[in-house]
């Protein structure tokens, strides 16, 4: 009976509304493999669903270059994690009262939606050479890659140089990923290779080596008569980043998907320089230690660095921010080279013609496909802060040229125009993460230069970090959660959705219910009709995945725990459970930490567990896991009695004074015990690694080291599997 209740429940949840929302990325559509429905690229679609007699079947479809990785997994999302095509049908809904209900409510609505992924390779990245520099005072370490999975246009492989930052390789270190510019370039019908004045087929089709990045790129960029050219690479040099150079060897802005490289001579060439530069920062971030990461590209690497930005948020990694500096595509910029390509002082000649590095990029560059960062912008793209950097007098947007037409109509130089069109996205979209700044009197690439805009770029980057954003490569699936309890566990449920953004957590949900003191214990909620009546609700919906619940000494029986388990296993078979154990209330009545930790401690260690083991034994088979955060007053107790804790000196008192608020035990809001007792929290609910939570909660004391040495401490049997 359990296991066909549970298939019952879930092809309810699959599909059991009267409307399916399809969402189409910018990668790909999706259509039926009946032909009747098709929602493309960009789209968002409504399936109304009315009848017993519905039964489509969708499939993915990727753009080129774009590979199909599942479906998204989110709140009534249908197929989540499914990487196969997805059957849905209400032939089984006849005669069943409940489901034809929900089949004919115009309120109910479900999701299906694509993720296309960048498929690229790092398992034949091999170390090719290493060295040290001497520079700027301090010895760098350089260790030189090949990627062999992917050629070059012409000879070689796609390669890649990591920096380490100066005197101190093997540290933690934000990522720098800098994509070097060099035009872009493609092969005509007749053979011809057309790319900017004083470039052929053999400038940047081949393999970069290990001299050519660090002398031309590392030393020639940064140093002017052996002395540190104040330019922004140079600043995240001497602050300590990882720098990551990577290799543009097929001419074309680092956005090749692995699609054909268009009239090469060598006939089975690809365009790869997006998936080569994605496995090269994949593989940098595995094996050094990294904490936030941001691209930033100049002339062809402006666009690479966008490409690289979106290519990784469409699989829900998130770069920190990108700085895309003097191009990108867009029509307006093809506009501009129709116009003047062959003209004295203009970089494309005569005959160059758009249409050939649209065919060679692909994706990235056809205009129908609006992945364009003003159309992207325009369709509400905030998961990545770009601050995109120009100068008005740059001969590659023929800001050294008269005005064209177009440009006139607006009030504008050419380059002004060229931008103008992201200009009004970014202006448009509300509280947009996004930034543009086109100096006046600049040319080409101002970040690589000694101008504004390196202290605008500081600016930006300083700005974002700011907002403690998540590491990017460091992403956990979150639980849809339900916590019930007092007021020594609710206050701290309160602030997990503060901890898991900033942690990685991906989808992390929560409901909480709160009672006060005896109230809250799971035994008086059960019998209070109005708690009962709204956690019973929240259980109803059979998404919640995780519930936890914490320990009141009035209720010390199991009863209470489970009554709530049977019914929310009754909803969810696959719910976990875990129960916290908070701190002792009323700490005066104890004379010292050593009598207060003494006590918290041994019941903890042989009750507490004895309890979880008796709940186990009657639940085999679930996951009930128990959180040690009460032995967070017992350790600030400890170190504020020996001195040592400089945010309270008294047991109770006003906030920055006292440790508890209250004779009760009660924590401060924003105070330390209960900020340790958070981090305690996420530790045990996700795993996250403390020492590589970037989030500073701000005291002298290092309650993240605190939270770490408890959940290191507690027995593994009794953490969450």
């Amino acid at each position: 009976m359990t296991v066909r209740r549970g298939v019952l429940f879930i092809l309810f949840a699959t599909l059991s509304a009267c409307k399916i929302e399809l969402t189409a990325p910018p990668e790909g559509g999706v259509t039926t493999s009946s032909g009747a429905i098709s929602c493309a690229a960009n789209q968002l679609c409504d399936v109304n669903v009315t009848d017993i007699y519905f039964d489509e079947t969708f499939v993915a479809a990727p753009a080129p270059g774009w590979h199909f990785d599942g479906w998204r997994q989110r709140h009534r999302g249908l197929c989540g994690g499914n990487k196969l095509a997805c059957r849905l049908r209400t032939s089984g809904f006849a005669g069943n009262d409940v489901l034809m209900s929900f089949l004919n409510n115009p309120d109910e609505t479900f999701y299906l939606e694509p993720e296309f992924v960048v498929e690229r390779r790092t398992d034949e990245i091999e170390l090719a050479a290493e060295d040290t520099e001497s520079a700027f005072g301090f010895d760098w370490e350089l260790d030189f890659y090949r990627n062999s999975s992917y050629s070059c246009g012409a000879s070689g492989n796609y390669t890649f140089m990591v920096m380490e930052p100066g005197n101190n390789p093997g540290a933690e270190a934000p990522l720098w990923v800098y994509l070097h510019g060099g035009g872009v370039g493609y092969y005509a019908n007749d053979g011809t290779y057309y790319a900017p004045v004083g470039q052929t087929e053999d400038t940047w089709n081949n393999e970069e080596s290990f001299d050519d990045f660090r002398i031309n790129q590392l030393r020639g960029r940064t140093l002017q008569g052996g002395q540190p050219k104040d330019i922004t690479l140079t600043r995240r040099i001497q602050e300590g980043y990882r720098i990551l150079f990577v290799s543009m060897c097929d001419q074309d802005q680092y956005s090749g998907l692995g699609t054909p490289y268009p009239n090469n001579p060598g006939s089975t060439a690809e365009v790869n320089g997006l998936q080569a530069t994605m496995a090269a920062v994949e593989y940098t971030v595995a094996n050094y230690p990294t904490s936030h990461v941001v691209a930033h590209g100049t002339s062809a690497g402006s666009t690479g660095a966008y490409s690289l930005a979106t290519a990784f948020a469409a699989e829900n990694v998130f770069l920190t921010a990108a700085v895309p500096d003097s191009t990108v595509i867009t029509p307006r910029l093809e506009t501009v080279i129709n116009a003047f390509a062959g003209t004295q002082g203009f970089p494309f000649p005569a005959g160059f013609d758009p249409q050939g590095v649209i065919d060679k990029l692909g994706f990235y560059a056809e205009e129908e496909r609006l992945a364009y960062p003003e159309a992207r912008i325009s369709g509400g793209f905030t998961d990545v802060p770009m601050l995109f950097l120009g100068g008005d007098a740059d001969p590659f947007c023929a800001g050294n040229q008269a005005t064209i037409f177009e440009a006139q109509s607006e009030g504008v130089n050419n380059c002004d125009y060229v931008y103008n069109g992201l200009r009004q996205a970014i202006d448009a979209q509300q509280n947009s993460p996004h930034q543009i700044s086109i100096l006046d009197g600049v040319g080409h690439i101002p970040s690589n230069t000694v101008s504004a805009a390196n202290d605008i770029v500081d600016a930006f980057i300083g700005n974002v970090l700011n907002t403690s954003p998540p590491l990017p490569f460091r992403t956990t699936r979150g639980f849809d959660a339900l916590f019930i309890g007092h007021s020594f566990f609710v206050p701290i449920a309160d602030e997990i959705p503060f901890h898991t953004v900033r942690a990685g957590v991906d989808g992390h949900t929560q409901i909480t219910e709160f009672s006060g003191g005896a109230s809250g214990a799971p035994m008086a909620l059960w019998q209070n009709a109005g708690h009962r009546s709204s956690i019973q609700a929240v259980l109803d919906t059979g998404n919640v995945e995780l519930f936890g619940m914490t320990y009141e000494p009035t209720h010390p029986g199991t009863e209470g725990y489970e009554l709530w388990i049977d019914y929310a296993l009754s909803k969810n078979p696959n719910t976990r459970f875990f129960i916290g154990l908070p701190w002792l209330d009323f700490p005066g009545d104890y004379p010292d930490a050593a009598t207060y930790a003494g006590t918290w401690q041994s019941a903890h260690d042989v009750e507490w567990h004895l309890f979880i083991d008796s709940l186990r034994a009657l639940y085999p088979g679930v996951e009930i896991f128990c959180m040690p955060y009460g032995q967070a007053a017992l350790e600030l107790r400890t170190l504020m009695e020996a001195g040592d804790l400089p945010e309270a000196s008294v047991l109770t008192g006003e906030q920055g004074v006292g440790l508890f608020r209250d004779n009760k035990g009660h924590g401060h809001s924003d105070g330390v015990l209960l900020d340790l007792a958070e981090l305690i929290w996420i530790s045990a609910i996700y795993g996250i690694d403390l020492d590589d939570y970037a989030y500073d909660p701000g005291y002298v004391t290092d309650i993240k080291a605190i939270a770490k040495a408890i959940m290191d401490a507690h027995d593994p049997l009794y953490n969450k599997r």
